[in-house]
């Protein structure tokens, strides 16, 4: 609808606008329900929740990733110069390091950073439990424009490196 020029410069930074303006109203929601505690880890159960978490944020930084080009000020800023959309090192499929373990290794760390935390209300649990599903449904949209930009080689990848978890389930 956009064209694909334009698209393709202003797509990551309206995403990343509309995923803000939709965690501040979970977050504005969530301000007016009543909250109460679920549980508060202590102890070893805490010490292994941390360690889980410690792995999810080493998943983060296993992953290389410019934080202005994720939210897509890179590519606003590359248009409004009259320079192509996207720079050349995106023109191939990266599949090393992190992404050689699972396909959304940013999503698969903040997601276990969110789940593993020691000490939920009912409110952190839907926020992260919201957070985490809208992360997996992003997977999808994500994986049809990684399709239409590297077509087969992505598709290999996708039968090569598991979706979002770092195992595969038995008959996919």
């Amino acid at each position: 609808m956009m064209g694909e020029r334009s698209f393709a410069a202003h797509h990551r930074y309206l995403f990343t606008v509309y995923s803000a303006a939709a965690f501040l109203l979970l977050v504005l929601y969530l301000q007016a329900v009543p909250d109460r505690p679920l549980y508060r880890l202590e102890g070893t159960i805490r010490l292994l929740f941390h360690v889980v978490q410690i792995g999810g944020a080493a998943l983060l930084f296993f992953t290389p990733w410019d934080l202005k080009e994720f939210v897509g000020i890179t590519q606003w800023r590359r248009s409004k110069q009259g320079e192509p959309p996207e720079p050349e090192r995106n023109d191939r499929l990266f599949t090393h390091k992190a992404y050689g373990i699972v396909r959304h290794p940013l999503y698969l760390g903040i997601s276990v950073i969110l789940a593993f935390h020691p000490v939920q209300t009912r409110n952190s649990l839907v926020s992260a439990a919201m957070v985490i599903l809208y992360f997996y449904a992003g997977t999808f949209f994500e994986e049809r424009r990684m399709v239409r930009k590297f077509g087969e080689e992505y598709r290999n990848y996708q039968r090569r490196v598991p979706r979002f978890l770092p195992f595969r389930v038995r008959g996919h």
